[in-house]
């Protein structure tokens, strides 16, 4: 597999696009006009609906292409050949490589503060592309959520009153539709209302275990490990992370917004001066 610092082409992207755009098809054309004829929704409503699907798509999209085509590895960054104070080997890469970093066997080369390897988008989570990876999981959150929300009263609509019986095809519609109880239609309905809800909770769960990263500004390894040694206080923790406009790059991963170093070099806790105590 390539290094998380390779070229990569538009079909990468296109590729991963995929899964997003189907609760996007499911709104616009199944819980959209339902919900219009069923609950006389305004047309404003209906706009501001798709004004808000589409710039949760845009952002999944966006924070994907970023995610993949920023090189967050050591290649690329001139390394000393002295070992230098915390500071580690690597035998794989056969360099030294800096704080924080560590060698990824999927990307096969060392990552700059290296949190994960994305399952999803098959590159490493790391210095230069967590913002980027915050904002599609917030993004995928909230269009899962959206979609779960409004679909539901849709589903349940098909499914009649509640009851175990109507329970166990919200959970099994693919079951019910091999034996002949559901129609394709009220499958694919039921099913992306299931799947989204399911995902919601999913996704909210990684992102819980996120937020602890971002508000002492660590990886996973340094998590593991207890180690808080670069916890600089809550503002510069949110700097160090999503950079120089960190109030508003977190809303979109299109908004530029430079990070304060290099991933190279950190600093801790003890070596830190908070500006307003200068």
């Amino acid at each position: 597999m390539e290094g998380g610092g390779a070229k990569h082409s538009p079909s990468d992207v296109a590729s991963l696009s995929r899964a997003p755009i189907q609760p996007v098809f499911y709104l616009y054309f199944i819980v959209f006009p339902w919900r219009k004829q069923t609950f006389d929704s305004s047309d404003l409503t209906i706009y501001l609906y798709n004004a808000w699907i589409l710039f949760l798509y845009v952002n999944i999209i966006g924070g994907i292409w970023k995610v993949i085509s920023v090189n967050t590895t050591t290649r690329g960054v001139i390394l000393p050949t002295v070992l230098k104070p915390g500071w580690l080997y690597c035998d794989r890469c056969q360099t030294n490589a800096p704080p924080r970093s560590y060698h990824c066997q999927f990307c096969n080369i060392c990552v700059l503060k290296r949190d994960h390897h994305c399952i999803y988008t098959g590159r490493c989570i790391g210095y230069h592309n967590y913002r980027y990876y915050l904002t599609l999981l917030g993004s995928c959150i909230l269009l899962a959520v959206f979609t779960s929300g409004v679909s539901l009263s849709l589903a349940w609509d098909m499914l009649g009153e509640f009851s175990a019986y109507h329970l166990a095809g919200y959970i099994f519609p693919i079951f019910m539709f091999l034996f002949g109880i559901f129609n394709f239609y009220k499958t694919y309905v039921v099913l992306m209302s299931f799947v989204c809800t399911l995902f919601s909770l999913m996704l909210s769960g990684l992102a819980i275990w996120h937020i602890k990263h971002v508000l002492h500004n660590m990886t996973a390894h340094e998590r593991w490990r207890g180690t808080q040694t670069y916890d600089l206080g809550l503002q510069e923790n949110f700097r160090q992370i999503f950079g120089q406009n960190w109030r508003i790059s977190w809303m979109c991963p299109l908004i530029p917004s430079p990070l304060p170093g290099d991933g190279v070099e950190f600093p801790t806790k003890d070596s830190y001066e908070c500006p307003k105590d200068l």
